[in-house]
């Protein structure tokens, strides 16, 4: 059965939505490509129009079935709308009764988990879902696939990220904020810690960011990435930089905690003067210059097996929205075998990297080590880990 549109994109005029489009123009044309918003920015508008991709006006909760008659009429919808605790469910429910596949940039750890709770009715419905495809989760996810794939098995996998100060939008402090509520794989909440109980550790990471203070927090690779792949455990760390600007985003979060308050619309209103109170502190502080994005992950056994690491001024919306592009260009070329609910786990490390290489600029600071003892040591070219046969089944 045809349908009207190829891809249908929620949320098309956010920043990270912005990027994935453009990316997959790169690619594609998007003239059979549908972008959906409740609002528009005119800068937004003109872009999607100089591209020549049509725009319509949407609000999903508000026009439920007017979103159901669209996708109805569309192959695959993007959902770039967060959050995804409340546009998640919503979305995915009404792409399956349309029999429309689905992708995201879901990077909640307990929203991820409810999505993946859709498994059995995205089969009967013969559609696939893939959620948390973004830079993380998403490219990590692939990048430990092929990290595992190549050495079998592993039994730790430990992730370490760091983003710029400046990158942290409304809509980013508030994800930041839940990610100190850490989730067990059962779907257990805990509370945000003090700040004496944090887990906290020290990475060394290349180029701009140096060495910065991480902290254990929420995200959706621990969970899915020892569901899906021969690995016993994983754990995740975060920070912003500068130094500073991590210990007033934890002092707001844990004064906003839901525990600490009756929720409903009086927790919205403090909260949403909390992240008022964060960019005025973001905006007022002295400019110490963009410090950048880190990333380094392990994928080992008692510390030996393979690092990933990179470090650059790349801004949070192109990391994101690129491989977003990558991903959602396979989904719509019909890469996945099954239907289902699926984590970038599920992609061949191969088919991911070809696809991103269509839709970037090019260029990447990403490096690859043995590790040894903990430490790394010799360089392995990505391209050859990505060439080695598959030992692990996603």
């Amino acid at each position: 059965m045809s349908r009207q549109w190829d891809v249908v994109v929620i949320g098309a005029g956010g920043s990270q939505a912005q990027a994935m489009i453009e990316g997959a123009a790169r690619a594609t044309p998007l003239t059979s490509w549908l972008a959906l918003d409740r609002a528009w920015r005119p800068e937004a508008a003109a872009a999607l129009d100089a591209l020549g991709m049509p725009r319509q006006t949407l609000d999903l909760f508000e026009e439920p079935d007017r979103l159901a008659s669209i996708l109805a009429d569309a192959r695959v919808v993007a959902n770039l709308a967060g959050p995804y605790y409340r546009t998640g469910s919503a979305v995915l429910t009404a792409a399956i009764a349309a029999g429309t596949d689905y992708l995201d940039i879901c990077d909640d750890a307990d929203a991820v988990l409810g999505l993946l709770g859709y498994d059995e009715q995205a089969r009967n419905a013969g559609i696939t879902a893939l959620v948390g495809m973004g830079s993380s989760p998403g490219t990590t996810n692939v990048l430990i696939r092929a990290a595992v794939d190549y050495l079998g098995q592993a039994d730790s996998v430990d992730i370490y990220w760091t983003v710029d100060i400046g990158d942290m939008t409304p809509a980013a402090v508030r994800h930041f904020w839940h990610c100190f509520n850490l989730v067990d794989a059962d779907g257990t909440s805990h509370p945000v810690p003090s700040w004496d109980d944090l887990d906290r550790v020290v990475i060394d990471f290349p180029g701009s960011v140096g060495p910065r203070e991480v902290v254990r927090l929420a995200h959706p690779e621990p969970l899915t990435v020892p569901r899906f792949l021969p690995v016993k455990n994983s754990r995740n760390y975060g920070s912003i930089t500068p130094d500073d600007a991590m210990r007033v985003a934890w002092s707001l979060a844990y004064a906003v905690a839901p525990d600490r308050h009756e929720g409903g619309d009086a927790l919205e209103d403090v909260t949403g003067k909390a992240v008022d109170v964060f960019a005025a502190y973001r905006d007022s502080r002295p400019d110490t210059g963009r410090v950048g994005s880190g990333l380094v992950i392990d994928i080992h056994t008692d510390g030996n097996g393979l690092r990933y690491s990179s470090g650059a001024e790349t801004e949070m919306a192109e990391a994101t929205g690129i491989p977003a592009a990558a991903g959602l260009l396979l989904l719509a070329d019909g890469r996945f075998a099954d239907p289902g609910i699926r984590s970038p786990e599920h992609l061949r490390p191969a088919d991911f990297f070809a696809s991103l290489r269509t839709v970037s600029r090019g260029g990447g600071g990403l490096q690859l080590h043995r590790l040894e003892n903990g430490v790394a040591t010799e360089r392995v070219r990505i391209r050859d880990l990505i060439a080695a046969p598959a030992r692990a089944q996603a």
